[in-house]
């Protein structure tokens, strides 16, 4: 298991299904978050955390869980509302 439970962004999809995050998500709705699930996250991580995860040009490996809507701010993928990991 990852430091921040199941990984941070499968943490942050978990959230956002469960209502706790509001969509549209920016760093600092990641960074608030965090801090309540009592992580410390360096700076450089939270950065690049939605940033990764919703670049096609990533890993082919690396789980795409966020897209995109401009200026800073993310959303859940479709394919993965409703998902919630155990």
């Amino acid at each position: 298991m990852s430091k921040f439970g199941r990984g941070l962004n499968r943490e942050i999809v978990g959230a956002v299904n469960r209502g706790e995050l509001a969509e549209p998500l920016t760093i600092e709705v990641v960074r608030e978050f965090a801090l309540r699930s009592g992580w410390a996250v360096r700076e450089t991580h939270l950065r690049v955390t939605l940033a990764n995860a919703a670049s096609r040009g990533h890993s082919p490996t690396y789980r795409k869980y966020f897209e995109p809507v401009g200026r800073g701010r993310y959303r859940v993928r479709r394919e993965y509302r409703g998902v919630e990991w155990y």
